[in-house]
């Protein structure tokens, strides 16, 4: 398809003052990267139209009954809204550059794609530091330690702000219910090596000044930034795929930007094969971690 951008010279992030024609052209140059990332799956788009200082900003799930018939669409009910929702599904780079054109400088892909929507094929975990003083890689290694002890290879990649996202392929055989209550127990399992550090909890309250496992964003139609996506920073930062090795108290996911990203070697060009995990599941079952779902909503402690 062919989009036509509008504009170009509008500004997005003003601090480096990254304009629409910016974003346009990382979306081009990225496609090689980003759109593996994307492929097949349902999108969420975080759209700034008058860029990050502008009074509106919204997440759109559903196109627009404008949006060019070249696109790509996943149609599915909503019960929350009662009525069908329509995603985008990016196929190539036309359709990143559509995104581009408005003012989409978020890409949040689900973790299960439209062939299968109902069996993921990641499992991923959020480590958000937010108030917390605790290093977040001291916590993504404790929780690459237990994964590894599981048997388990995991890739990491900067959320693109001041977190820190682990990710495990899996094989498209699970349930959403089954790989959230498997996310948990692994989280559990790390938590409870690190008590003083890590929590499980997702109601503030409960977290007592530790930092956050969030196993949460693998329920249904969850969400996470794409790996190479921008994000809606001060500085234009992109969500950056890293080796292990480059997780450190030193990293500093500012210097990942539109302007710096693709300078870059794709630490994620050769994947970590999907993995089973039933042998896992019942590993941290014998240690009293169980893979029971539950939902984030509810009031009960996890722990």
């Amino acid at each position: 398809m062919t989009t036509t951008l509008s504009s170009p010279d509008k500004v997005l992030w003003p601090d480096p003052r990254f304009t629409k024609r910016d974003l346009w052209d990382y979306y081009t140059a990225a496609a090689p990267r980003l759109l593996p990332q994307v492929t097949g799956r349902p999108l969420t788009l975080k759209r700034f139209p008058d860029g990050l200082d502008g009074d509106q900003s919204f997440f759109q799930k559903d196109l627009p009954r404008w949006a060019p018939d070249t696109l790509d669409r996943y149609c599915q009910w909503s019960e929350s809204s009662k009525r069908e929702v329509c995603y985008l599904v990016a196929r190539d780079v036309g359709a990143l550059q559509w995104t581009a054109q408005f003012a989409a400088m978020e890409l949040h892909p689900w973790l299960a794609t439209v062939e299968r929507p109902d069996r993921p094929d990641t499992l991923m975990f959020d480590l958000d530091p937010g108030e917390v003083s605790e290093p977040v890689a001291t916590a993504a290694h404790q929780l690459k330690a237990v994964l590894d002890v599981l048997e388990l290879p995991s890739m990491v990649k900067t959320s693109g702000k001041r977190g820190l996202h682990v990710v495990v392929p899996i094989e498209r055989r699970y349930s959403t219910e089954e790989v959230r209550g498997f996310g948990l127990a692994v989280a559990r399992a790390t938590a409870s090596r690190h008590p003083d550090l890590l929590t499980v909890e997702m109601r503030k309250a409960r977290r007592n000044g530790r930092l956050l496992l969030d196993w949460s964003r693998n329920g249904a139609s969850q969400t996470v930034v794409a790996a190479w996506s921008p994000r809606a920073h001060q500085a234009g930062t992109v969500s950056m795929p890293l080796s292990w090795v480059e997780v450190d108290d030193e990293l500093d996911p500012t210097a990942f930007t539109l302007a710096t990203a693709l300078d870059r070697p794709d630490r994620w060009a050769s994947p970590v094969a999907p993995q089973r995990l039933e042998r896992a599941r019942a590993a941290l079952a014998e240690q009293g971690y169980p893979s029971d779902d539950a939902s984030p909503r509810s009031s009960r402690a996890f722990t």
